[in-house]
């Protein structure tokens, strides 16, 4: 068993056109069109959940449940550009903006470790809600917390198409 941190490991894109799969299984160009934005990440926390509902009955004392119903979240802390012009994250991620943000937690094969054709990648449907800035502190890096809808359920197993 090995550990790592995601520093230097791990490639994030979003882009505001959707896979043309309706799986969420992205092509190959698809990701590579996508823009890059692992630079600006402080922390993402992407992660789905669900429930089970109870199905009692009289007849045992044991209480089964099934599957219910599963929801996702999706919060980013970002820096903002030195460059007011270029605030890529920020300029590119304000409210009610759509799209998908592609996340390859292990790299992808390709140069820069962008995911390509086979690769494992998170496919994360998001509309942002909020785009907060944090506070303006002396000797401290800004950012902004950014804070998204998961209007469909995200593919978290992936494999990018050729």
């Amino acid at each position: 068993m090995s550990t790592l941190i995601p520093n230097e490991n791990t490639w994030i894109g979003f882009s505001e056109d959707m896979p043309a799969s309706l799986t969420l299984v992205p092509s190959a160009a698809e990701v590579a069109a996508a823009t890059e934005l692992t630079e600006f990440l402080v922390s993402l926390t992407a992660s789905s959940q669900g429930n089970t509902v109870p199905i009692p009955n009289l007849k045992s004392l044991f209480e089964p449940s099934i599957p219910g119903t599963s929801t996702a979240t999706f919060t980013a802390e970002m820096y903002r550009d030195e460059v007011r012009l270029n605030d890529t994250a920020w300029n590119m991620l304000p409210r009610n903006t759509a799209g998908v943000f592609y996340i390859a937690r292990f790299g992808g094969t390709g140069t820069g470790l962008l995911p390509i054709a086979t690769d494992h990648i998170e496919v994360w449907p998001v509309r942002v809600t909020s785009r907060a800035a944090s506070a303006l502190t002396s000797n401290t890096a800004q950012t902004f917390t950014l804070t998204c809808a998961v209007p469909q359920e995200p593919n978290e197993d992936a494999i990018v198409a050729a």
